[in-house]
């Protein structure tokens, strides 16, 4: 089956041909050349003209608009943008991988070589080869029901056939050892359900580079990987690429994982390409507003809080329904009359060496050095009704006090036999008071979400106590008095779809939990319209359902749900890691705001740092069930003192090109140790690099005693700065 077709027709609007023709010549329309870049010997990849559309019941969809780059040997090139934007579409155009639904007309050279002209079949010997590619989610790359030793040697031989058996294997190892996977030999016969998702990842790397490609494209490939994963992820994708020499394509929404990595940047805008040039220049100097916002929505993790977050207004555009003039226009606070009428080209900005923009504004915003802070005006936080007390003065809304919870591990067969415990919290203890956020961080696996489980449950715990607003929830309490404890403690879900009914109206979805209560229908409606304006909807949109919201809106739906009963707590549980930066910026603002308005505590999960370094007063580190640090964020993230806070801290990418190169990582080795083990001393032993600097004895120590959270002890830390080490004096003393 083809997946391109060969296109050569007329063009009815701009009346000239487009598309590849048969003799692998390309003709194209003006604007699509444009960019003026001309490629050079050393340029693996040129894409001209570069347009996708498909069909649909909306109309036709113009994913890709005339996007022009050229990729050069040993470079990397990062694409960023919002979801919809047209990467993703962008990338697998160069694979050959769209559907026979898409159009896809002019340029892709590769070495040369035309490859919009050619069949499925030609592409498949590039594929793998040439260019390679690493998924967002290796479960779509690798088969589950084949070992990773069959699918490398497959990766192997499709393209080396005359590959001995023996040579098959021995490259095969050399491959998971060059991206750091132990054991490479015995994990050959390893499944992929046997792997961690840093470990799959690693493998689709090692599959990726097996042949080494002059291209690799990695599209989203650390998005779902805790922050230490993702570190190493991208370590080994350095690797690989100095390994094989290859170009890189880098495809992500996160710009402090692009400052790290790329040489130049690509931003795209609705299907176009609205801003590029090298990566220092994007980051100290950009020209479109659209880069502007996504530079102001992103939180820093090695400063602390200046001020509130730029959202970018508005949402995308429809791509089937495509506004005449700048696609950005009715988003920017820069648009004039002219914006609205004209689209304008990627056009070179004077005086800035490689750096182009597509925006009629760019010769303002140079001539007045504008930064986004200039250009996106979003006023001060709201002032907190806590504002001037004490925290010591603030009543305690959770107190908890050495939690634990264990959950059965039982082997295969009719009797279900209990083989073992998976140990999910392990001695937790925390308190809230009002008007605060306090951070849970910690890798995939270290309890955080159970944790809110097990609070949310309102229960008698496993172990220990938990105490909300004084009243211990193990206690016998009447229906009524449980109630009403329900109705001032609340939850936010990571994905708001899992907690918001498809098939109800937006009014029906705020008035259950009031309609629980026996509030009077009136009051009801009154509620709903404060609730919708509270977290910036429109209140007219309620007899809307769920799927019609963008997912930054359907988040809000969910905080407003939240809110209805008047919470004094409200537990969050990643309630931004899956919204793009622009939008993730809105809800945190006003999760701030409605703190500041209306005195409720948050106690918030997640594991993006630079999100809990801005939202949070404090935080506790997690690790394999229990709090290894805690204290106030600022003290905590300015003078770290357990090894395993210092490793999340260096690991978080940081949206600066100076500072990402000189930042110095602590790589952690190996994976999280799996729940299901005893351990008798620290369990960060296995993976802790203080331990391999301390004496025999002091191992020792490490690994038969379990260490107690305490303060620290050093002059001039700050109050209640705790930390589950036994040599954490050592710890500071070594950073």
């Amino acid at each position: 089956m083809r997946l391109f077709r060969k296109t050569k027709k007329a063009d009815t609007d701009s009346k000239v041909l487009v598309g590849g023709g048969m003799d692998g010549t390309t003709v194209l329309r003006p604007e699509d050349t444009a960019y003026n870049g001309m490629p050079s010997e050393d340029t693996v990849l040129s894409v001209r003209g570069l347009r996708v559309s498909f069909a649909s019941e909306a109309g036709t969809v113009h994913a890709v608009r005339g996007v022009n780059f050229d990729l050069k040997r040993g470079k990397t090139l990062g694409i960023v943008g919002e979801s919809g934007s047209g990467k993703s579409v962008t990338s697998m155009s160069i694979m050959g991988l769209l559907d026979s639904n898409s159009k896809v007309t002019g340029s892709i050279r590769y070495n040369g070589e035309e490859l919009l002209t050619k069949s499925d079949q030609e592409m498949s010997a590039i594929r793998g080869k040439g260019i390679a590619m690493v998924f967002q989610d290796p479960l779509s790359a690798l088969t589950p029901v084949f070992s990773i030793g069959d699918q490398m040697k497959e990766a192997l031989e499709i393209h080396n056939p005359d590959m001995s058996e023996e040579d098959v294997t021995a490259r095969s190892i050399e491959l998971l050892q060059l991206v750091g996977i132990p054991n490479a030999e015995e994990r050959l016969k390893s499944f992929p359900h046997q792997f961690s998702g840093g470990m799959r990842q690693r493998v689709v790397i090692a599959m990726a580079i097996a042949n080494n490609p002059d291209i690799i494209i990695a599209d989203e490939p650390t998005t779902a990987l805790d922050v230490t994963i993702q570190a190493q992820v991208l370590e080994v994708l350095r690797k690989a690429q100095k390994e094989t020499g290859a170009a890189l394509i880098f495809i992500t929404h996160d710009l402090g994982v692009i400052a790290g990595i790329a040489d130049d940047i690509l931003v795209m805008y609705a299907g176009r390409a609205v801003e590029k040039a090298p990566v220092d220049d994007i980051f100290e100097h950009p020209v479109m507003p659209y880069t502007m916002g996504l530079l102001g929505a992103v939180p820093r993790s090695d400063k602390g809080k200046s001020g509130r977050l730029v959202p970018i207004p508005g949402s995308t555009v429809n791509l089937a329904d495509l506004p005449q003039g700048c696609p950005f226009a009715s988003r920017c606070p820069l648009a004039v009359e002219e914006c609205r009428k004209v689209e304008p080209n990627l056009e070179p900005i004077t005086g800035r060496v490689g750096q182009f923009a597509a925006c009629l504004r760019s010769d303002l915003v140079v001539k007045n050095h504008l930064t986004f802070t200039d250009v996106y005006k979003v006023g001060e936080s709201t002032k907190s009704i806590f504002d001037g007390i004490a925290r010591e003065d603030r009543n305690i809304v959770l107190n908890v006090n050495h939690l634990r919870k264990t959950f059965p591990l039982t082997g295969g067969g009719f009797l279900r036999r209990k083989i073992g415990e998976v140990h999910a919290v392990d001695d937790v203890t925390l308190d809230v008071r009002e008007g605060e956020t306090v951070a849970l961080v910690g890798e995939s696996g270290s309890g955080k979400s159970t944790t809110l489980l097990e609070i949310m449950n309102l229960a008698s715990p496993e172990s220990g106590t938990i105490e909300l607003f004084g009243q211990d929830v193990g206690a016998r309490m009447s229906g009524a008095e449980r109630r009403r404890l329900h109705e001032r403690i609340q939850y936010v879900f990571q994905d708001p779809m899992s907690s918001l009914d498809p098939r109800l109206p937006i009014y029906d979805i705020l008035a259950e939990p009031l309609k629980v209560l026996h509030t009077s229908k009136n009051d009801i409606n009154k509620r709903i319209n404060e609730l919708m304006r509270l977290v910036e909807l429109n209140p007219d949109q309620v007899d809307r359902f769920p799927t019609q919201f963008s997912g930054g809106q359907r988040q809000r739906i969910a905080i407003a749900r939240a809110l209805a009963v008047n919470p004094k707590l409200i537990l969050l549980d990643e309630p931004v890691s899956a919204l793009d930066v622009s939008i993730q910026a809105g809800v945190i603002n006003l999760l701030e705001d409605l703190q500041n308005k209306l005195g409720v505590a948050y106690l918030f999960v997640a594991h993006n740092l630079s999100v809990i370094r801005h939202i949070s007063t404090r935080v506790a580190v997690m690790y394999l069930g229990r709090i290894v640090e805690s204290g106030e964020t600022e003290e905590v993230f300015e003078h770290p003192q357990h090894p395993y806070t210092k490793a999340l801290l260096s690991a978080m990418p940081v949206p600066d090109p100076k500072v990402a190169r000189e930042q110095r990582r602590v790589m952690l080795q190996g994976e999280l140790p799996s729940p299901t083990e005893k351990i008798i001393g620290c369990p960060f032993a296995s993976r802790c690099p203080l331990k391999i600097t301390l004496s025999t004895e002091q191992q020792l120590l490490c690994e038969t005693e379990p260490p107690a959270l305490d303060d620290w002890g050093v002059p001039g830390a700050g109050l209640n700065h705790m930390s589950a080490c036994h040599f954490t004096n050592a710890s500071v003393s070594a950073s």
